[in-house]
C-alpha cells in the first residue's frame, strides 16, 4: 500500500477513536468520584484507543509488506520470462576476446610508467584510435588536440590512455575480419607504440609516438638522378644544319 494511503488510514482511525475521548475530556461530568475519577476514566479510554490504533496500523503494515513481497515475486518472474525470450548470441560467430600474452602484459606495465606521451598522426588515424580505444574505461580523451598542419594532429596521452590504446589495438588485431584493413592498421599502430616505449628511463625526453613516415631523402635524390641519366647531355649552343646551296656559292675551298 502507498504511504499516503497508510497515513490517511491512521488519520481516520485517530479521528474516530479519539473524538469521544476529546469530548469526554472537554465535557464536565459530575459524579460522586469527583474530578480525579473523570481523569482516570479518560486516561483509560485513551490507552484503549492507542492500543487499538497500534493493532490497526500493524495490520496495515503487514498487509503492505505482503503486497510488496508479491510484487517483487511478480517482477522476478517477469524478468525470468524476458531472459528466456531474449535471443541468445551465436557462440560460433561472436568474437572472442584474445588472451593476453606475457609480452603484451609487460608492455602494458611499461605504458603504466609513462606520465604523458605525445602522439603525432593524421586525423584519420586519430579517428580510428578514438573509435576503438575511446570505448575502453581507461581511455581519456585529451583536453586539447593541436593542429600540426598537413592534416596532422598532436595529442597528449597519459599512461592510462596508452594502456587502453594497446588493449584495444591488441583486440582488433585478433578479432577483426581479414582484408578489411583494421588488422593492418591496428598492427602498425601497436608496433609503433611498442617501439616508442623501449628503453625508458626515469629522466630524459618525453615519449613521442610519431606516425608520419615519409620518403627518405636519399631515395628521392636517387630517383632524380635516374631521370637525368635518361636524357642526352648537350654542351654549348646548338649547331645549325648545313645548307648545300650555300656550299656551292662559296666555291671550292682555298688551297
Amino acid at each position: 500500500m502507498p504511504a499516503d494511503v497508510v497515513r490517511q488510514a491512521v488519520r481516520d482511525v485517530l479521528t474516530d477513536e479519539l473524538s469521544p475521548v476529546l469530548t469526554a475530556l472537554t465535557t464536565p461530568v459530575s459524579t460522586d468520584d469527583g474530578p480525579a475519577g473523570n481523569y482516570q476514566d479518560a486516561a483509560d479510554r485513551v490507552r484503549e484507543a492507542v492500543e487499538e490504533i497500534k493493532q490497526q496500523v500493524g495490520a496495515a503494515l503487514d498487509e503492505a509488506r505482503s503486497a510488496l513481497a508479491s510484487l517483487r515475486q511478480e517482477i522476478a518472474d517477469l524478468h525470468a520470462d524476458v531472459e528466456v525470450l531474449r535471443p541468445q548470441p551465436d557462440a560460433a560467430t561472436e568474437p572472442v576476446a584474445p588472451e593476453g600474452s606475457q609480452e603484451h602484459s609487460s608492455l602494458l606495465k611499461t605504458a603504466a610508467r609513462v606520465s604523458s606521451a605525445s602522439l603525432l598522426c593524421h586525423r584519420d588515424i586519430w579517428e580510428f584510435i578514438t573509435a576503438h580505444a575511446g570505448r575502453h574505461p581507461h581511455f581519456r580523451v585529451p583536453p586539447k588536440v593541436s593542429d600540426e598542419g598537413e592534416e596532422r594532429i598532436r595529442a597528449a596521452l597519459s599512461g592510462r590512455s596508452l594502456i587502453a590504446l594497446l588493449i584495444s589495438l591488441h583486440s582488433v588485431k585478433h578479432t577483426a575480419s581479414d582484408g578489411d584493413g583494421d588488422q593492418e592498421l591496428a598492427a602498425a599502430l601497436y608496433e609503433r607504440v611498442e617501439e616508442s616505449l623501449k628503453n625508458l628511463a626515469p629522466s630524459g625526453q618525453p615519449v613521442t609516438i610519431t606516425l608520419d613516415d615519409r620518403t627518405a631523402p636519399g631515395a628521392q635524390t636517387a630517383a632524380t638522378h635516374d631521370e637525368a641519366d635518361g636524357e642526352p647531355e648537350t654542351h654549348g649552343a646548338p649547331q645549325a644544319p648545313a645548307d648545300p646551296d650555300l656550299d656551292k656559292e662559296a666555291g671550292p675551298p682555298a688551297a
